[in-house]
């Protein structure tokens, strides 16, 4: 969980220094690409790199999980390019509650008082962030919010794909494979006829930002596979303070008192539905062993 924070923190920086010299959508391309050609070789000395072993009958979800975590992608460039770092981190911090609202909406899971509870406290956590009337709103926090949600449908989709290939030897890296390959497509056909090999000087932070994304997502799925989410993601939330001291320290970016204040009601409002859920499942396990 530790090098997963490390790489998120690292991801972030990389994608600063990118939005200075790329656009949005090449970054994504030569980024995908790149991992797209990590997650291969992976995949072939695994000797699951052929039609047996990449599942091709679940397109469909990898397809949807694809294009929702591709507009994901695109409003945190954007974002990371206009916004603190931290402002940045904090109103990604929304996509479990926003998750738990969309699958009580179109999968039918129960809003229990603890869900409800989550979400009204990550409401209250944005609009302390935002502060509608009182600041004006920068057009960038709309969208990284409208990315957090894009992020919540791409979540469920994955947890449904998780189940769809359970058993498979290298079910992470298969996702990886389908996102690396679709999202790099995805970028690719609007700049087809302008793309350009990036300067010289990028292609080190183009290497970092691959590397780091694939290996953050790997090590947070690793830390969920050895201990309950009720140890690994309140770890997570450490993102926020570190992100925020290497914004300081690199980048002279001050903290402002209000974005304290929503980052720490968006916290709390994950961490207590993640308590409750927590608690329901532990009883739930009990009741069943009695």
């Amino acid at each position: 969980m530790a090098a997963a924070l490390f790489g998120f923190c690292l991801l972030a920086i990389a994608s600063r220094e990118l939005t200075r010299h790329m656009a949005t959508l090449d970054i994504l391309f030569w980024r995908s690409l790149l991992g797209f050609g990590v997650v291969s070789l992976v995949l072939m000395r695994a000797g699951v790199l052929n039609p047996a072993g990449l599942r091709p009958q679940l397109i469909g979800w990898h397809l949807l999980r694809n294009s929702t975590h591709f507009c994901g992608q695109c409003a945190w460039l954007i974002a990371i390019a206009a916004l603190p770092l931290a402002e940045v981190f904090a109103l990604e911090f929304t996509t479990p509650l926003w998750a738990a609202l969309l699958a009580a909406l179109f999968m039918g899971e129960p809003m229990n008082r603890g869900r409800w509870l989550a979400l009204l406290l990550g409401l209250l956590g944005i609009l302390v962030i935002l502060r509608p009337g009182a600041a004006a709103i920068n057009p960038a926090s709309l969208v990284m919010l409208a990315g957090a949600a894009s992020f919540a449908v791409s979540v469920i989709v994955t947890r449904k794909l998780t189940q769809l290939l359970h058993g498979h030897p290298q079910t992470f890296f298969l996702v990886l494979f389908y996102m690396t390959l679709m999202q790099g497509l995805f970028a690719f056909l609007p700049i087809a006829t302008e793309l350009q090999v990036p300067p010289a000087e990028v292609w080190h932070w183009l290497l970092v930002a691959a590397l780091t994304a694939l290996a953050a997502h790997y090590c947070l799925s690793r830390a969920l596979s050895y201990a309950d989410a009720a140890v690994v993601m309140p770890i997570d939330y450490l993102r926020l303070p570190l992100i925020m001291v290497a914004a300081w320290w690199l980048y002279g970016e001050a903290v402002s008192l209000w974005l304290l204040l929503g980052a720490a009601l968006i916290i709390a409002g994950n961490a207590l539905g993640l308590y409750l859920e927590t608690r329901k499942l532990r009883r739930a396990l009990q009741s069943a062993q009695a």
